[in-house]
């Protein structure tokens, strides 16, 4: 018998697999978070509820994506660094009756019982003559089958692996037609695999073969593009403009007199008890049925797969969206809502909460609260807030945060918005002030970089002024070189009621209304781009002429002549517990080009410094730098997203669960001493059987919720025994999909996940 159980283990973010990556270091990419890179060339279902995809940018950047529907949480496993799979273009993925998953990719076969470590099959390890895998589909006692293409033909075929053995099928060793472009597999219900070609359709039992034509059979058209078995059996064929549907001696068919478009160009096919989902390729249209109309919807995307889950939400996938429909509309995810939308960024920022913050292009301003992420911008197709009330920029430049916890960031544009939100509470969305030009100053543009000081003031840089928003009187000042700066300002840094503008060779300080400002042409410092003070009150200068200190009395510097600092050019300066200065800084400008970070005690003339050319670290152009409390640096590497690196291991993100949910052995799993639970067999058709563990004779109640949290059934176990006990819940009148069992007595509550397929 049978019985879920859920792998909690607790993952940290990035790990060590198969091929192990340094776990010093980390990447925060694009590909890596959300749904990962552009091109999504399959969607598919496990028996959770979860939705799979890949997101493909290039062959060593891409992710398996895990969409959580029921908290929209995003798990990725990456080809980039962490090398999960070996390869981005991922073309199908399938889930044996444990849940094994198994991912066809260009590379070959990878597959996971966990989702920690990972086995991979290739032309090194099976009999493939092709590791370009097409479809994937699993058949009796858990074989699983595969589809291979080549652009030789030859090389092309059925691959099959009993859990021992792999075999290889192809037109020479079997009755595969002769140059026959296989595109799809399904397996029905009494084992026969179906296979979907530029050839027709082909059909092996393990011992026949078959190859049905439109000379031959009900076929209309010879190109079939994606085959599916529905819940009676019966065979659906897409070819083009229309469905040949097979039940084993008849044919019928379902087309354009059916449908409320013509000339369609199927590609993409899926069946679900009575509803059917129809995708065109370039096409950009797709046909739904609800068992009663067919109904088509133009979706301005060039869709590669599509897929029916067991709630009956229509899914596709295609370039740089997967979206779904309940019924209610389409909601589009896409790297620009549901994770780093570019690898090009601006600012990262890490709050007093722990919280990370990016700003960059396409996706404006970002917030990640592991495993969650927000984005605010104009590309987030109304998933989240984008509070640009005028002409949106998709441009974030920067976040800051005040005393009192507020968190402020900032779009660039002609518009010049800051955002405030009080306390830190993103979410609550209705307390968010948008200020622009209207309503604060006509001076409010092209904003660089936000910095505040204790006593409620927050300091913009826009446009060669230095903007001032009193918060306690809500008013506004424009400084600039008319009224109390002396340079046109650079960067921000403050230290208690004190705000520090930097500019070329000085830094004119704000503080209790009055305008002071610090030569430093003695010191022969130029342009000043980063200030900051340590714990000891000392200022940090980030420079084109290095890293300079100043503790009151003595100016210090470190530059490439009298240290190892990575380079002149020093563009950020962070600090953690213990006062370890940390550094980012390049030499983008004179060749041979070279930067990375650098961090030391600051005493002394050693750093600690990677380079981008002799470390992993991701680019040259380190141009921000961050530590949390963790000890994990954070790079902001130009155009390569943000590295991280920690010396003792990168830690703080065991929020990301990368374990697989299974369904096992009964024997792989003991019942506690407490009211654990769990059911046997699930998914289950009609009825199964609930197991659990009470401690005492007390009644119980149970009471079954569907996934809307809808009580739809109540009663009360009077003969509870102390130990193990079990009962049988009989939902055969309810439709599949998800539901939920709550066991309850005076002291105890227990509630499984149950799965009606």
């Amino acid at each position: 018998m049978k019985t879920k159980l859920l792998l909690n283990l607790l993952l940290v973010f990035f790990t060590t697999q198969l091929l192990a990556q340094d776990p010093n270091w980390s990447y925060i990419r694009k590909e890596n978070t959300g749904i990962g890179g552009a091109l999504h060339y399959v969607v598919q279902g496990d028996a959770f509820g979860n939705i799979w995809t890949g997101g493909y940018e290039s062959s060593d950047e891409g992710s398996l994506v895990r969409i959580a529907t029921t908290d929209t949480v995003y798990t990725n496993w990456s080809t980039y660094s962490e090398e999960y799979l070996p390869n981005g273009m991922i073309y199908d993925i399938a889930f044996d009756s444990t849940g094994i998953i198994w991912v066809g990719s260009e590379a070959g076969i990878t597959t996971s019982g966990d989702g920690l470590e990972w086995t991979h099959y290739d032309a090194s390890n099976t009999p493939f003559l092709s590791t370009d895998v097409e479809g994937i589909a699993i058949g009796a006692g858990d074989t699983v089958w595969t589809i291979h293409t080549d652009s030789d033909p030859t090389l092309g075929g059925l691959g099959s692996f009993d859990g021992t053995t792999w075999n290889y099928f192809t037109f020479s060793n079997s009755g595969l037609p002769a140059g026959t472009l296989l595109r799809d597999i399904v397996v029905d219900d009494n084992d026969v695999k179906w296979m979907a070609s530029n050839n027709g359709l082909i059909s092996f039992d393990g011992t026949d073969w078959q190859h049905y034509t439109s000379a031959n059979s009900g076929l209309s058209d010879d190109s079939v593009w994606e085959v599916a078995v529905d819940d009676q059996n019966n065979v659906w064929a897409l070819v083009d403009n229309a469905v040949d549907i097979f039940d084993g001696s008849t044919w019928t068919q379902i087309n354009e007199t059916d449908w409320p478009i013509t000339n369609v160009q199927g590609r993409s096919l899926d069946v679900f008890g009575d509803q059917v989902i129809i995708a065109e390729g370039a096409g950009s249209r797709v046909l739904l049925f609800d068992g009663t109309t067919w109904t088509s919807e133009y979706m301005s995307l060039t869709m590669f797969d599509s897929y029916i889950d067991h709630d009956g939400t229509y899914w596709i996938s295609g370039y740089g969206v997967v979206a779904r429909n309940d019924g209610t509309g389409w909601l589009r995810y896409t790297g620009n809502n549901t994770g780093l939308p570019n690898n090009f960024n601006e600012d990262i920022f890490i709050d007093s909460q722990g919280r990370r913050w990016f700003a960059n292009g396409n996706g404006g301003i970002q917030v990640f609260d592991c495993p969650n992420w927000e984005v605010y911008g104009p590309e987030n197709e109304g998933l989240f807030p984008n509070p640009q009330t005028l002409y949106s920029t998709t441009i974030g430049t920067s976040i800051t945060e005040d005393a009192d916890g507020d968190i402020w960031f900032s779009y660039a544009g002609t518009s010049g918005y800051i955002i405030h939100i009080p306390e830190g509470n993103y979410t609550d969305y209705a307390a968010w002030t948008t200020y622009d030009n209207t309503n604060s100053t006509p001076w409010l543009q092209f904003i660089d970089e936000l910095n505040a000081t204790d006593d409620g003031k927050l300091f913009a840089l826009a446009d060669n002024n230095a903007i001032m928003y009193d918060k306690l009187a809500d008013t506004w000042t424009v400084w600039n070189i008319s009224n109390g700066l002396s340079g046109s300002p650079i960067s921000l840094g403050s230290r208690g009621n004190a705000m520090y503008v930097g500019h070329y060779q000085g830094i004119d300080v704000y503080e209790n209304e009055t305008w002071t400002t610090i030569d430093l042409t003695p010191q022969g410092i130029e342009h000043v781009l980063h200030i900051a003070f340590d714990a000891n009150d000392a200022m940090w200068l980030g420079t084109t002429t290095g890293l300079w200190k100043y503790d009151g009395t003595t100016w210090t510097n470190w530059n490439e002549s009298n240290s190892n600092i990575a380079a002149n050019y020093v563009t950020a300066i962070d600090f953690d517990a213990n006062n370890t200065v940390y550094v980012s800084a390049h030499n983008t400008f004179n060749w041979p080009y070279y930067g990375g970070i650098s961090f030391f005690d600051g005493t002394g003339t050693t750093f600690t410094t990677f380079l981008d050319e002799s470390s992993p670290l991701a680019h040259k152009q380190v141009e921000d730098i961050a530590v949390d409390s963790f000890g994990n640096i954070w790079a902001l590497t130009q155009s390569e997203g943000f590295t991280i690196y920690n010396p003792n291991g990168v830690d703080g993100f065991e929020c990301i669960d990368r374990t697989l949910e299974r369904t096992l052995g009964v024997g792989d799993y003991t019942l506690n001493s407490q009211m654990e639970g769990l059911n046997y067999p699930n998914p289950f058709s009609e009825t199964t059987t609930i197991v659990f563990n009470s401690k005492d004779a007390n009644p119980v109640t149970v009471e079954v919720f569907d996934v809307l949290g809808r009580s739809i059934h109540t009663f009360q176990l009077d003969e509870v025994a102390m130990g193990e006990n079990s009962f049988p819940l009989n939902l055969s009148q309810q439709s599949r999909g998800i539901y939920f069992c709550k066991i309850s007595s005076h002291s105890q509550e227990k509630t499984i996940k149950l799965i009606k397929g």
